[in-house]
């Protein structure tokens, strides 16, 4: 357990992040109860133009740093006292972590800038490295990212150009690892009917809302898994989208087939007719153990037939999405994934980095699975970024989460042309994304005031479905 001690709550959340980062899964505790013991203490005193930062540990570590500064004046001090308290924990671990103080989700925004403002991708790097202690190897995939993201993204008119998101938040199963919005569609199939018809509603008094000449230039089906719907839905609700929406504009249409196990010919067929340009067949993992292990209810050899079936009904930008650090893998586990995956040939591979989220089962379950977890991270992403090398595929898109394993990151890989610009869209925050259904996350962008507001739909399918004028009422206030 460790104790975190402040006379100030003003950094409290950029503290807890940095302990996190280095102490994944132990709990943070201001107080402590009669009876608890605490490995670690970190104290933040806050006093005028000094800070004092401590460490002290029950084996008897003692570091100490004073901060020189005026912690009120938050956009010089913020990171100020990151590094410090960064450079605290690498004294006490005898570690550094591949992207140093960085703890937010888009650590891409920082090169982007550089950038813009003439640095060059060697000056990038040298920022990361020098203000943040970001390994040189990271810098220089964040500073490759960025500059792939603004040449994608050249041409986007981010006041007028809006991206749509739907959210079907149906699965076969849950996975072990998972905590979005998902319901077994066993349990649920009675009620898809009804919430197609609620999401169709929705559609429509949405698109009245976005007044003005806005053009839409994304679309992306995601869950949940789409496909756990039965074709006669899923074709009705595409044949709705079509025709409510102008799709002049549209550069892209993405639809998650997800889960092999979700899908037919049918299905593919229905997306094909209906324009959908690019699907995500998602394996994880091309090991069947730990399919098994973390309640995928499908194997490898389903992956590979779903994958010639995609090929079958014409799809020619087909995106798999792993996952590194999976329970009981280790970088051998990877190699053979990547494996299968090159003789696949998909257009676009998108790694994830595993992370603990609090929704969960595997959180819950971390007493059975800590030792398992999180194991040969790193060289697993270096695995795959030679791979997707070999393939010709460029990094295109990164992202991090909270909880993520190693303190790493999330990155898309893809052949030129064939990125998804959503996922560079709704990372960077570029343009507005009008997110649909249960789950689903509106995030209006106002680029003047350098400010994101979002838009909240209920997270249960019989509270979207009951509440549905609820949420359409949110929608009406926030909206421009």
């Amino acid at each position: 357990m460790i104790q975190l001690i402040q006379n100030k709550q003003d950094y409290n959340n950029d503290l807890r992040a940095m302990l996190m980062a280095f102490f994944p899964g132990k709990k943070i505790v201001e107080k402590m109860s009669e009876g608890q013991t605490v490995e670690l203490v970190m104290c933040v005193h806050y006093e005028n133009n000094v800070t004092n930062l401590s460490l002290d540990t029950e084996d008897g570590f003692r570091a100490r740093r004073t901060l020189d500064m005026d912690y009120q004046i938050r956009e010089r001090f913020r990171n100020t006292l990151k590094m410090a308290a960064y450079e605290l924990l690498c004294e006490l671990t005898g570690r550094k972590l591949p992207w140093g103080d960085l703890t937010g989700v888009r650590p891409t925004k920082i090169a982007m800038k550089q950038l813009r403002d003439g640095a060059g991708i060697d000056g990038a790097v040298k920022h990361y490295m020098k203000e943040y202690g970001v390994s040189e190897k990271k810098a220089r995939l964040g500073a490759l990212v960025a500059e792939r993201e603004i040449s994608l993204t050249s041409d986007f008119d981010f006041e007028r150009d809006y991206c749509l998101y739907i959210g079907i938040p149906f699965c076969p199963s849950r996975c072990l690892y998972c905590s979005f919005t998902s319901y077994p569609i066993a349990a649920y199939r009675d009620k898809a009917k009804l919430y197609i018809e609620r999401l169709k509603e929705e559609i429509s008094v949405v698109k009245d809302m976005l007044h003005g000449k806005r053009r839409l230039v994304s679309i992306y089906i995601g869950g949940g898994t789409p496909t756990s719907i039965s074709h006669e839905l899923l074709d009705e609700l595409l044949s709705h989208v079509e025709t409510v929406f102008d799709l002049t504009y549209l550069k892209e249409y993405t639809v998650e087939a997800g889960r092999p196990d979700s899908f037919t010919e049918a299905k593919l067929k229905v997306l094909k007719a209906h324009g959908v340009t690019r699907i995500s067949i998602n394996p994880q993992t091309m090991n069947d153990a730990t399919l098994e292990k973390i309640g995928r209810a499908h194997t490898s050899a389903q992956t590979e037939e779903a994958f010639s079936l995609a090929r079958k009904c014409g799809f020619d930008n087909i995106n798999m999405d792993i996952i590194a650090g999976l329970p009981g893998e280790d970088i051998g586990s990877m190699e053979h994934t990547l494996k299968k995956l090159k003789e696949l040939g998909p257009e676009s591979i998108t790694v994830h980095s595993l992370a603990i989220k609090r929704a969960a089962n595997l959180n819950r379950q971390m007493d059975e699975f800590a030792g398992e977890i999180h194991r040969d991270t790193d060289r697993m992403l270096d695995a795959v970024g030679g791979v997707a090398a070999s393939l010709n595929m460029e990094p295109y898109y990164l992202y991090r989460q909270k909880n993520i394993g190693g303190n790493l990151e999330n990155v898309g890989y893809a052949l030129p042309g064939m990125e998804c610009l959503y996922n560079i869209l709704i990372m960077e925050e570029l343009t507005d994304i009008i997110a649909l259904g249960a789950g689903a996350s509106t995030k209006l962008t106002f680029h003047k005031e350098n400010r994101v507001e979002r838009v909240e739909n209920c997270k249960s399918v019989d509270d979207y479905i009951d509440r549905l004028d609820e949420m359409l009422d949110r929608k009406r206030k926030q909206f421009p």
